[in-house]
């Protein structure tokens, strides 16, 4: 232990906190980064980006599907509400709740009353900062339900279907409503 102690204040300090002193592998004069070092930096640098690039892409393209798809919603609630909530009683039924086909038909709530339907709804989204449009056709199914006390009671089915990104989609809602009177 002495011997170790003493070989260690017999060096000169400079040596001791030399930059080289304590490496495993010492740096030659002529050490510097290769080619191909950059070469694979610069092929993970690439690679990150491009992935991010896409990652950011497809999040964007999904937001707009679930804008577009959240509007749809709209529309179907807000038909849904107005059967919920408009009069109805044995000498009045409104339109809304006339009974349909069980396939349903086409129900087009945004035409003016006075033109003629022509049986398209307009789901409006914004992009980019604009507002803009996509065609759907709306479905409306009012069925019976039986009931033991023989209570008028009715079924309606409102479904959206609509295209948007060269794909498919349908929102459907389901609600019961019995007469007022």
């Amino acid at each position: 232990m002495f011997t170790a102690l003493n070989n260690l204040t017999t060096r000169p300090i400079p040596e001791l906190f030399h930059p080289r002193a304590n490496r495993r592998f010492p740096r030659h004069a002529a050490d510097g980064i290769a080619l191909v070092e950059v070469v694979v930096a610069l092929a993970l640098l690439t690679l990150i980006v491009v992935s991010s690039t896409q990652a950011l892409v497809v999040a964007n393209r999904q937001s707009a599907v679930m804008r577009t798809m959240t509007a749809a919603r709209g529309i179907v609630q807000r038909n849904i509400d107005t059967a919920l909530t408009v009069g109805w009683s044995f000498s009045l039924e409104p339109a809304i709740l006339t009974l349909t086909p069980v396939t349903g038909t086409p129900y087009d709530d945004d035409a003016p009353p006075q033109s003629a339907t022509d049986n398209v709804v307009q789901i409006t989204v914004m992009e980019d900062g604009t507002t803009a449009t996509v065609p759907g056709t709306l479905w409306r199914t009012v069925t019976t339900v039986a009931n033991p006390e023989g209570a008028q009671v009715r079924r309606v089915t409102f479904r959206l279907d609509y295209t948007y990104l060269s794909r498919p989609y349908s929102v459907q809602m389901m609600t019961q409503r019995a007469i007022d009177d």
